[in-house]
């Protein structure tokens, strides 16, 4: 009982380092690619690109992975392609790892850039 004990100990402090590397490798990323230049430095967004702080890990990994692939056709689809193309399979759950445990803190709501990425800007 005593080595389950310790086993189960040792897996849990060995699952909790990788998720810790995991969260160092994503900031390191995010910050080394320049991602803040349009995200913000604390992931947030703005008027003219999305939030990514606080996002679930498999939606940052199926978008990233789909820019990665060419396979997401979007008004900014280009720019995101330079960046992802560039990234491993491991680099994304890292940068997702790392934005998914982000707290986003703006109460402001994010429709307006998701109306315009979609729908394209009808203002002008």
């Amino acid at each position: 009982m005593k080595k389950i004990i310790i086993g189960v100990l040792i897996l849990t402090i060995s699952l909790f380092a990788n998720d810790e590397m995991l969260y160092t490798k994503g900031q390191m990323i995010f910050n080394e690619h320049g991602c803040f230049s349009c995200h913000g430095s604390n992931a947030e967004g703005s008027s003219d690109y999305p939030r990514l702080a606080g996002r679930s890990k498999k939606y940052l990994i199926q978008k990233l992975k789909g820019y990665r692939e060419g396979t997401i056709h979007s008004k900014r689809a280009h720019i995101m392609h330079r960046y992802a193309k560039k990234l491993s399979d491991k680099d994304i759950e890292a940068l997702a790892e790392f934005l998914s445990k982000k707290i986003y803190t703006n109460e402001q709501p994010d429709d307006q850039y998701y109306e315009e990425f979609f729908f394209g800007n009808t203002s002008f």
